[in-house]
């Protein structure tokens, strides 16, 4: 069967093609055309922004490494901070380092009387009043040995007594003085 091309139905069915070709190369090329355009837009700017979020979460990665580090430096220097003022208090340890800096410089204690506490507006402080007896030069060293503390502390109302041969003393002197200890309120 030979196809008669003047037969109108399949010169309808040609017509019909070449209507459905001309259909879909004139949407592709000119409907379609600005939505392709505008996909390829929006691919390129989601390239850029995922370009973009990469680099910011790469900053953000050296950020916290940076803030961590910085974290730990201050954490470090409160540390050291909190060596010369503390902010807590212990009595004892306080006391076995007067009496142990006292008894390792050839001093002998009299007496040695803790105070009320007193809350200044920067800090709290503890004072002692002790009385010690010994030679001169012993004292020097047991305030050389107090200054080699890491904490802040402070000697006042520092009065040396010489005592007298005839009283029977081998010690020089007798000294009165008041300690003080800092600790962050």
């Amino acid at each position: 069967m030979a196809a008669d091309f003047r037969d109108p139905r399949i010169l309808r069915f040609i017509i019909g093609i070449i209507l459905l070709g001309a259909l879909v190369f004139s949407y592709f090329n000119f409907f379609a055309s600005s939505v392709i355009l505008e996909i390829d837009e929006r691919e390129q700017t989601m390239e850029m922004k995922e370009l973009e979020l990469r680099q910011l979460q790469g900053q953000t990665t050296d950020d916290l490494a940076m803030i961590g580090q910085r974290i730990e430096m201050y954490n470090q220097e409160l540390e050291e901070l909190d060596r010369f003022l503390p902010r807590h208090y212990n009595q004892e340890d306080i006391l076995d380092m007067l009496t142990g800096y006292a008894g390792g410089s050839g001093l002998q204690i009299i007496s040695l009387v803790p105070m009320a506490p007193v809350v200044d507006s920067e800090y709290q402080i503890y004072d002692w009043q002790i009385t010690l007896t010994g030679r001169f030069h012993r004292l020097g060293v047991f305030f050389d040995q107090l200054t080699q503390q890491p904490m802040m502390s402070s000697v006042t109302n520092l009065q040396v007594h010489q005592l007298k041969a005839a009283e029977g003393k081998f010690d020089n002197i007798e000294t009165t003085f008041t300690f003080s200890a800092y600790i962050q309120p």
